[in-house]
C-alpha cells in the first residue's frame, strides 16, 4: 500500500455503509466528513503534506468500500466474472487494491479491467448511444423518461 512517507498527518475517515448488509454505497457521508474535518484544520490546507494526507485517505475509504461490497457481491451472487468499468475504473490504486483483493478473495472469479482509455465517464457514453439511436430514427420523448432513482441489485 502506499504510504505518505514523513508526514505528520494521521488522517482517519469512515468507510460509510461498509458494514451495512446490503450492496448499496453512499460517499456522502464520507464528504461530511472531510468537510468538518477540514473545517477543523484550516490552517493546515497550506500545507502540501497535510492534503496529500487527506488525498490519500479519501481515496483510500473509497477504495475500501467499492472493493469490499463488490466482494461480498460476487461471493453473494457466486459470480465467475467481475468487470471494473466506467469513470472510476481509470484510478490506478483502485485497478491495483482490486486485482490483489479479488485473487485473494475470489481466485475463482474472472476479473476484467478494460484500458484507461477506454474508462471515461458515463455521461459520454450516454450521449454516443442517444445520439446512434436517433442516426437510426428511434426517437424517444426525453420528457417522458422516468428516472428511477435507488435500483437495487436485480431490478
Amino acid at each position: 500500500e502506499f504510504q505518505i512517507l514523513n508526514s505528520k498527518f494521521q488522517i482517519k475517515l469512515p468507510r460509510p455503509m461498509l458494514h451495512s448488509q446490503n450492496y448499496d454505497f453512499s460517499f456522502s457521508g464520507l464528504k461530511t466528513a472531510v468537510l468538518y474535518k477540514v473545517k477543523s484544520q484550516l490552517s493546515e490546507l497550506k500545507n502540501q503534506n497535510y492534503v496529500q494526507a487527506m488525498s490519500f485517505e479519501v481515496q483510500q475509504a473509497i477504495i475500501d468500500v467499492l472493493i469490499s461490497k463488490t466482494i461480498r457481491a460476487a461471493k453473494g451472487y457466486r459470480v465467475k466474472t467481475i468487470i471494473l468499468g466506467g469513470g472510476v475504473a481509470a484510478n490506478q490504486e483502485l485497478r491495483k487494491q482490486f486485482k490483489k483483493k479479488i485473487k485473494n478473495e475470489s481466485p475463482n472469479s474472472k476479473f476484467y479491467i478494460p484500458g484507461s482509455k477506454f474508462c471515461t465517464d458515463n455521461a459520454a457514453m450516454v450521449a454516443l448511444t442517444a445520439y446512434f439511436h436517433y442516426l437510426k430514427g428511434e426517437k424517444e420523448n426525453w420528457q417522458e423518461i422516468k428516472a428511477k432513482a435507488n435500483l437495487r441489485l436485480g431490478e
